[in-house]
């Protein structure tokens, strides 16, 4: 089968069930809604179940708070409809999952919304002890989703470690007893690491018993290139664990023939890409950050307008992908270093540039590179060149590298 068949019949098999379509626009905008203290919400956001070993139903958008959310942002998400909130340790070093407790403390609206928090218990006998952590932090007596932050790509040691976590014995029994204890309701990991670390981590959990949900590095451009990557997922959407998208796009730039496909559907470059992960059924939900009302409006607006793409719209979407992935390669799989002939790790560099520039996570992105080892942090022999012929996205590592050192040293 050449790669043309093969990737319309992932299309076939992967694209064309998704969930069912939504409610009608809204007619008055978010910013005046917001500015009434403690209104009730007016909107609501499709659900869909969070793979069926949690059987939970979560809002198909949830509010990432890698930045510290506004409480008029965290009203205008409760009044748009979203009942999905993602905060971690180190999201503004803490301050995120305290900005969230305040605002549950004011309006007693903690039961109506699913809360996702993550941190790095380094062994199954640490894990209580970061999961009080982070209930003391967001003043709670429980969180619905525990999530071991970011496993691989520098957490759990090395790869082989790592890898046997998410079917190890000792952490599906911390795991039982941290939800026995009745202080966690759902237990997995959230994951950016390559391509093949991820694939290997999908498919692990997958013959585990412990991990109910991940949340993964996905956009439809890498599953539709890559099938090993296409199979994990299908593999863990099959044994119940449930799929959250986080960093579907980092930007929207140079759209070019892109919007005419969506201008009757009356959507961004962006909102489209949201619509191309909602195709894939096997997605529950996606992680945004929406640091503003008029971002916020517009993704719950795509939302509730969602209706599965077809193959046309879907082909605008994946030629998007060639010119607005600008700084960050959600599908590297080391080629960049082997033709580059370098042991700099390229990737990951422009990932915390990445969290510098567009999340605004600018001492999380600092302690990142500045936590690499030196001959990870060394690109000066390199062959950008040739590195940036090899990235699946082109990144421009010439660039991206200097700016990186000048901003994050």
């Amino acid at each position: 089968m050449d790669c043309e068949s093969r990737m319309s019949d992932v299309s076939r098999r992967t694209f064309l069930k998704a969930g069912m379509a939504t409610a009608a626009a809204v007619s008055m905008p978010v910013a005046a809604r917001a500015q009434k203290e403690g209104e009730e919400a007016t909107q609501t956001i499709p659900r869909r179940i969070l793979g069926t070993r949690t059987g939970e139903s979560v809002t198909m958008l949830n509010l990432g708070t890698t930045s510290v959310p506004e409480e008029r942002i965290l009203n205008a998400a409760y009044s748009q409809g979203i009942r999905y909130l993602d905060t971690a340790k180190s999201y503004g070093k803490g301050a995120s999952e305290k900005a969230i407790a305040e605002w549950f403390s004011d309006n007693g609206k903690r039961k109506e919304f699913f809360i996702v928090t993550k941190d790095r218990p380094e062994t199954p006998q640490k894990l209580i002890e970061s999961v009080d952590a982070r209930l003391e932090a967001l003043k709670t007596d429980y969180i619905d989703m525990f999530f071991l932050h970011g496993l691989g790509g520098g957490f759990g040691g090395d790869d082989k470690t790592v890898l046997d976590w998410p079917k190890s014995k000792e952490w599906a029994e911390a795991g039982k007893k941290v939800k026995q204890s009745g202080k966690v309701r759902f237990i997995g990991f959230s994951t950016h690491a390559k391509v093949p670390l991820r694939i290997e981590l999908l498919n692990n959990a997958a013959k585990g018993s412990w991990v109910e949900a991940i949340m993964l590095a996905y956009d439809p451009k890498t599953v539709r290139e890559n099938e090993e990557f296409n199979q994990a997922i299908d593999a863990c959407h099959k044994a119940g664990i449930g799929l959250v998208c986080m960093k579907e796009m980092r930007a929207a730039e140079n759209a070019g023939d892109f919007l005419p496909e969506f201008e009757s559907m009356g959507l961004s470059p962006h909102e489209a890409v949201l619509h191309a992960v909602w195709t894939d059924e096997r997605f529950a939900s996606i992680c945004s950050k929406m640091p503003n009302l008029k971002i916020l409006e517009e993704n719950c607006n795509a939302a509730r307008k969602f209706k599965p793409l077809d193959s046309l719209k879907m082909g605008s979407v994946l030629k998007l992908y060639g010119g607005s992935c600008a700084t960050f390669c959600n599908a590297c799989d080391g080629s960049c270093q082997k033709a580059g002939k370098t042991g700099a790790a390229l990737n990951d560099i422009t990932r915390y540039l990445t969290y510098y520039e567009r999340d605004g996570m600018r001492d999380e992105a600092r302690r990142l590179y500045r936590a690499l080892p030196p001959e990870e942090r060394d690109w000066r022999d390199a062959d950008l060149q040739a590195a940036s012929r090899a990235c699946r996205t082109n990144l421009d590592f010439a660039a991206l590298l200097k700016r990186a050192e000048e901003k994050l040293a």
